[in-house]
């Protein structure tokens, strides 16, 4: 785990050093989550589709298996 000092600008601007940035692939524009635990905060890269499309599958599902949920779905909004 490395630990990095970010400064706070004048407005609120959250400052990180490029060796932080470089690390957990941030770059303009990109988002990520702050998480509050007591005085800590937990910064986190929030991941876009194209970064989960690029990760591992942790699951397969089927084409009938998609059909059928997908039956199960219409089936249920027009019974609303």
């Amino acid at each position: 785990m490395s630990g990095y000092v970010v400064k706070v600008g004048k407005k609120g601007e959250l400052y990180t050093p490029k060796k932080l940035r470089v690390q957990i692939g941030l770059e303009p524009g990109s988002e990520f989550i702050a998480v509050v635990k007591g005085e800590e905060v937990i910064l986190r890269k929030r991941k876009t589709i194209t970064n989960l499309l690029e990760e591992e599958a942790i699951a397969t599902v089927s084409e009938e298996e998609v059909k059928k949920e997908r039956q199960k779905l219409e089936k249920e909004l027009l019974e609303r």
